[in-house]
């Protein structure tokens, strides 16, 4: 079974990095050149509506990630059966089946944080497709924009601080920050009660039970400072959704 899931594990994996493009066939730098382009169609709009090239661009992200959540939500399912397996043969074999077993534990809280990066990507694609402009390398009327938007999201007596775009923009930002901060703070309980109930297990074993006690101690640990750092990132999403101006400077390169 361990042979079974680690082959599935590495299938979903390469998955997860060759499919999206497989079955949408992109070019990284027409990526870029059409969302610069659809930025600027969109700036030179003044409407708060997304244009047709835009909202094609962000369909496409949306289908990109959604393809990414399906695998790495798998993924999260396959390491999470191997981390059990590995600890149970660990319980019931050889010693060093604990150090596999640990970083199979560790890849499959990682897989977690994937799979909600992408999940968060999949709901707002707008920001995060953003930031793939080139930013302060970027030249002719794309730079353009990027300077009046610099310019209206850093001086209030702008005549571009008011426009409906920009705070369309600032709009997603906030929504797009929200949304993170809210996964992580789910996430960050999720795994803080996980640990609380690894340690009370620890407690309750038999003393004589070294591996058992071991085993809970090595997951209590392991969702203890995965809850630490979810509560980080859930403080510095709030930060961003609440300054959506530096944040959105930020996403574009121009901070």
């Amino acid at each position: 079974m361990i042979g079974l899931l680690l082959v599935a594990g590495a299938a979903l994996v390469a998955a997860f990095v060759f499919a999206p493009a497989a079955l949408l066939r992109p070019s990284d730098a027409k990526l870029q050149d059409d969302i610069g382009r659809a930025l600027v169609e969109y700036w030179r709009s003044g409407s708060p509506a997304f244009p047709a090239r835009l909202t094609t661009l962000v369909d496409y992200w949306f289908q990109w990630h959604a393809i990414k959540v399906a695998i790495s939500a798998l993924l999260v399912i396959v390491l999470a059966l191997l981390a059990t397996a590995l600890w149970q043969r660990y319980l019931r074999a050889r010693p060093w089946y604990a150090a596999v077993a640990t970083a199979a534990t560790v890849l499959t809280v990682f897989a977690i944080w994937v799979l909600s990066v992408n999940i968060q990507v999949m709901a707002l694609p707008l920001i995060p497709l953003l930031g793939l402009l080139p930013g302060r390398t970027a030249d002719g009327n794309l730079a353009q924009v990027l300077s009046e938007m610099r310019e209206g999201l850093t001086d209030s007596a702008s005549p571009h601080a008011g426009s409906p775009t920009l705070t369309a923009l600032l709009g997603e930002v906030e929504r797009y920050y929200w949304v993170t901060a809210a996964i992580s703070a789910t996430l960050m309980v999720a795994t803080g009660l996980a640990s609380a109930r690894f340690w009370k297990r620890r407690i309750a074993s038999d003393p004589s039970a070294t591996r058992v006690r071991f085993m809970h101690s090595t997951l209590g640990v392991i969702t203890a400072l995965t809850a630490c750092l979810l509560l980080l990132m859930t403080a510095a999403s709030a930060f961003s959704a609440l300054e959506p101006a530096t944040s959105l400077l930020g996403v574009i390169g121009a901070a």
